[in-house]
């Protein structure tokens, strides 16, 4: 009987301690490529950024983010002016940040989570045009809500990846959103 008892406590201590290992705590952080999109008075570019995400889950079903990004490519369109001639306009969005509260839900025994972003984002834009041998560039930033949803699969209770849609500005005919693909850490 002795013996059962001390093999039940020592099944118990290691069951406390695999547990203990697998915790995780509350902060993590995300890296992912965000395929973009800048729609202005009818024409479209798109674009590529690193965006980075930290934050902190308060709740199970609430965190709080911060969002890093910054643009890795751009893209051009090309007009054609009746007295100038072909134009050359390169678009890019430079960087963006903000904040935001994540509602999420996981499901399925942990294995996925669905999520929301709303929030608040800064966003600064850059735009070269290029004629006849002649360039000009101009910068422009300015904030806005900001909205999006996504899911995550857990690869082990630390390990991540992730899919999201963002819209990070809708203001006076500009929308700026993107797609990421990403991979996340909890601490």
């Amino acid at each position: 009987m002795k013996r059962i008892v001390i093999a039940a406590a020592a099944a118990f201590a290691m069951l406390g301690a695999a547990q203990a290992q697998t915790q995780t705590s509350p902060l993590y952080g995300e890296l992912g490529y965000t395929f973009l999109k800048l729609k202005e008075e009818g024409t479209s570019t798109r674009n590529g950024a690193i965006r980075g995400i930290v934050g902190y889950a308060f709740h199970p079903n609430v965190a709080v983010e911060g969002m890093l990004g910054f643009a890795v490519n751009d893209d051009s369109e090309r007009f054609v002016d009746p007295t100038i001639g072909a134009v050359d306009v390169k678009v890019k969005v430079q960087n963006s940040y903000g904040i935001f509260v994540k509602p999420k839900y996981a499901f399925n025994n942990n294995q996925f989570e669905v999520f929301g972003r709303l929030g608040w984002t800064r966003s600064k834009v850059k735009v070269t045009a290029s004629a006849g041998g002649v360039s000009a560039s101009a910068s422009d930033s300015d904030n806005d809500f900001a909205y999006g949803a996504g899911v995550n699969f857990n690869i082990n209770p630390r390990t991540y990846v992730g899919l999201d849609y963002m819209r990070y500005f809708s203001k006076e005919g500009t929308t700026i959103d993107g797609v990421t693909l990403g991979v996340g850490y909890r601490v």
